[in-house]
């Protein structure tokens, strides 16, 4: 599908104050037609109120709402060209699944509403089920319905407020997959509101992750988790390692550093901080990327990987892999996630290890700028200043 941008969702200085309290500072954000777009943030960080916004159930404090070229700032919910589907899915009770679905259409004055029901019931696979009340549909079945009645008004926008937030977990995941296929059918816009990381990470094309009013960092799911921007995007999508170190030389494509008396190297391309000798890093690494070796063993890791020594503190079997916690100079809570596949028996709490990965799998953050529990955040900062 092409974009011509004519059916881009555009936030221009768009923020939210309530009283003395900001719940979204100004914010330019360019959400592209046809694409799954999320907002992912915990409870606060101004997510669910951008939605609201392009909805039209908040009224911005300043800037305006375009879809397309039609500014709807000042327009009311129904005159928008965009449909929301909330947690509580509002089904009515007293209709069935087909009537449920048909409810826009004839509230329209649409008489003949069978075809379209029926392809929009086809489309959400609940074609068998169009005579069934919502009472007797599971919460997955019940949260499509809703899904098909938004669709079926061919809104150019679909905005999802945690929808899927209310279903058990198997459920959860199987749903993510569903609203992905269905967004790649019809090919209209989805905005998806929500605080789980591996929902976003699943469905959306691009990701806005929101902190304190903020979008903290943008980008495709892949490339937030390889590279953040911030100590807040690093351990808000997933688990992140991080390690304190000093400058020792830059040259080339990669940058040397010292950190407990080791040495670790970084690519220049994934350094977020200043780079002159002595200049301090932050040194992130996932746990999935980090390969643990008995100290008896050392020998054997391959030449030109970083590397660092601790003592196994705790382990857990969790059947895809065991996640070992190891107590290092340089971190005191080294967190690895090893598959299991031929586990080696002496990698138990008490035993000396290697940590080692490929430098290709290090990040780099300003250690003056981020410091712990998120402080040093942007978010944080004007928060401090404050």
């Amino acid at each position: 599908m092409t974009n011509d941008g004519s059916g881009d969702v555009r936030l221009r200085g768009i923020s939210k104050t309530y009283g003395s309290f900001t719940a979204v500072h100004p914010l330019d954000l360019t959400v592209p037609q046809g694409s799954f777009f999320a907002l992912l943030g915990a409870s606060g960080s101004g997510k669910t109120t951008t939605l609201r916004m392009i909805a039209g159930l908040e009224e911005p404090t300043s800037g305006t709402v375009h879809l397309g070229d039609q500014d709807v700032t000042r327009l009311p919910p129904y005159k928008r060209p965009v449909n929301t589907v909330f947690q509580s899915y509002a089904l009515f009770p007293h209709l069935d699944v087909f009537e449920n679905v048909a409810f826009g259409l004839r509230r329209r004055g649409v008489r003949n509403v069978k075809k379209q029901v029926g392809e929009m019931l086809e489309l959400v696979q609940l074609g068998a089920q169009a005579r069934r009340k919502p009472h007797q549909l599971s919460g997955g079945q019940q949260q499509r319905v809703a899904v098909a009645r938004a669709l079926i008004n061919h809104p150019r926008v679909l905005l999802l407020d945690e929808p899927l937030g209310a279903l058990d977990l198997k459920l959860r995941r199987r749903m993510q997959l569903e609203l992905k296929r269905i967004q790649t059918e019809v090919g209209i816009t989805f905005v998806h509101v929500t605080h789980d990381q591996e929902e976003a990470m699943t469905m959306a094309d691009t990701v806005a992750v929101m902190n304190a009013g903020r979008v903290e960092q943008l980008g495709s799911p892949a490339d937030l988790y390889e590279n953040p921007r911030t100590r807040f995007v690093a351990d808000f999508l997933g688990t992140s390692n991080f390690i304190e170190a000093e400058v020792a030389s830059a040259g080339g494509g990669e940058i040397v550093l010292r950190a407990g008396g080791g040495r670790l190297v970084l690519p220049r391309a994934r350094c977020g901080a200043p780079t002159a000798a002595g200049g301090r890093v932050l040194v992130g690494v996932r746990p999935e990327k980090v390969s643990l070796t008995h100290a008896d063993d050392a020998g054997g890791i391959p030449a030109g990987r970083n590397r660092i020594t601790g003592t196994i503190a705790d382990s857990s079997f969790t059947g895809v892999s065991t996640q070992y916690v190891v107590d290092s100079p340089v971190c005191p809570a080294f967190e690895v996630y090893a598959q299991n596949i031929d586990r080696d028996p002496r990698l138990a709490p008490g035993a000396e290890v290697v940590l080692h990965w490929n430098p290709a799998h290090t990040f780099g953050l300003d250690a003056a700028r981020f410091a712990p529990d998120g402080e040093g955040s942007p978010a944080a900062e004007e928060a401090a200043a404050r």
